[in-house]
């Protein structure tokens, strides 16, 4: 079932095993935008702890994605290999470790939820809705959690469809569910916010047990036999995993850091505001973000196999649309900031930060985009360690320091024009490094 990357068009590869992704992150990020949209309807203080609870699933969702990330990049290189069965042990030891960090993650986040949201700046009110929301989200991160790891292995594959097809499935069963569990309705009562994260534990738990099936009987990925373990292969997973983890987990704890900021410097409606805009501009990264998932098995397919001019294609491939679609986003995101903005709230200081956001910020994506995809090659080609100071320099450490810098001379929203001058020179940089970049068997 695996899908051969090391010969045929390589742009068709990308296109094939990206576009289903869009699809499926798309459902995945509909997730929240969905309970965005009810939750909005409810109250300011409701929708500002959605906000503040929203990086709080990323970082445990950049978790899982970390795992994914080191498991598509090994295993992708020794499908190009041929080492089939040592696939197959892998793969199912990595479903059973996830099984294991979604369990221990949901009981020490349900025990931790008002010191964790009081620290983040939220108000005595807003972790009162914070906590009825993250009982149920965080089992649901949890299932989500080895689901995501899961598609690790359909990946190195080259197969995007089957998690996509669940994503979409589970996302439109919590559209259905959420208007009904946080109003109410056919002899539901309403529960408010916690009506949101009970729908979307009922369509995770629908999407987990599909992945899992297709996985196991379909295309018989799992394996009993622990014969001959590939302890070489595991200790790669991990040294990949683990700043990939990090890494990943560094933007959603960007934006509890921006929510902090934000909320010393103006009140909770602009924290809300700045909720929605970083919604809007994850929903606007979609194709490049499903770009980076097709990215990594293409170029680690081949790299096992030593095909490098086609590794450096795919790279330049995907280097180039990240400055078409950039200065589309940039267009949209500028002339399109209030209308998107009101759709979620219609609160004048809330919509008012969310444009400014979106106006200044919505230039600067392209340099992200190139981030993103870096990340995704480097970590293909076994270099997780420069991925991860790469997004270190963009999500915390340069953002800070300009932050701060903006701040003594009194510039107003430091926060959105760090952030905008930061995506600039890491995405530069990132790009000068690569255009030189170059595999050969030298």
């Amino acid at each position: 079932m695996q899908k051969n990357l090391t010969s045929g068009s390589i742009r068709d590869h990308l296109i094939k095993i990206s576009l289903p992704m869009i699809f499926s992150i798309f459902a995945a990020m509909s997730f929240n935008l969905v309970d965005t949209y009810f939750i909005g309807k409810l109250g300011v203080d409701q929708l500002a702890a959605l906000s503040f609870s929203f990086p709080v699933v990323l970082t445990i969702m950049n978790l899982a994605i970390g795992l994914a990330v080191g498991t598509a990049s090994v295993l992708a290189r020794m499908l190009g290999e041929g080492l089939n069965d040592q696939v197959k042990v892998i793969s199912t030891l990595v479903t059973f470790s996830a099984i294991v960090i979604g369990a221990t993650v949901t009981t020490i986040g349900i025990a931790t939820v008002e010191p964790v949201f009081t620290f983040l700046g939220a108000t005595k009110i807003q972790v009162q809705y914070a906590s009825g929301y993250m009982q149920y989200a965080y089992p649901s991160m949890g299932l989500r959690l080895i689901a995501i790891s899961i598609s690790g292995t359909y990946r190195a594959n080259g197969i995007t469809l089957i998690p996509s097809i669940s994503m979409l499935t589970a996302t439109l069963l919590n559209f259905g569910l959420d208007p009904l569990f946080i109003f109410g309705g056919v002899g539901i009562p309403a529960m408010g916010i916690e009506g949101a994260a009970l729908a979307t534990l009922f369509a995770n738990a629908l999407a987990l047990l599909f992945e899992f099936y297709m996985a196991a009987f379909r295309y018989k990925f799992f394996t009993l036999k622990f014969n001959d373990l590939p302890w070489k292969k595991l200790k790669e997973i991990i040294s990949i995993a683990a700043p990939a983890s990090f890494a990943n987990a560094l933007n959603p704890i960007a934006l509890n850091i921006g929510n902090f900021l934000i909320s010393k410097q103006f009140s909770s409606l602009s924290v809300a505001g700045f909720g929605v805009a970083t919604k809007i501009q994850f929903f606007s990264m979609i194709p490049v973000l499903a770009l980076s998932a097709g990215v990594g098995p293409v170029v680690g397919q081949n790299l096992g196999a030593n095909q490098f001019d086609r590794v450096n294609k795919a790279m330049k491939l995907s280097f180039n649309f990240c400055l078409l679609w950039g200065a589309l986003q940039a267009a949209v995101l500028w002339f399109g900031a209030e209308p998107l903005s009101y759709l979620f709230t219609d609160n004048k200081e809330t919509v008012e930060f969310c444009m400014t956001y979106l106006h200044f910020v919505g230039w600067s994506l392209f340099g992200y985009s190139i981030v993103i995809i870096g990340s995704a090659i480097l970590n293909a080609i076994n270099k997780p360690l420069f991925s991860f100071l790469m997004i270190f320099l963009r999500a915390i450490g340069l953002f800070l320091l300009i932050y701060f810098v903006l701040n003594i001379v009194g510039v107003d929203h430091s926060v959105i024009y760090a952030i905008a001058i930061t995506n600039c020179m890491v995405g530069l940089a990132a790009g000068s490094y690569f255009k030189t970049f170059k595999l050969s068997t030298n």
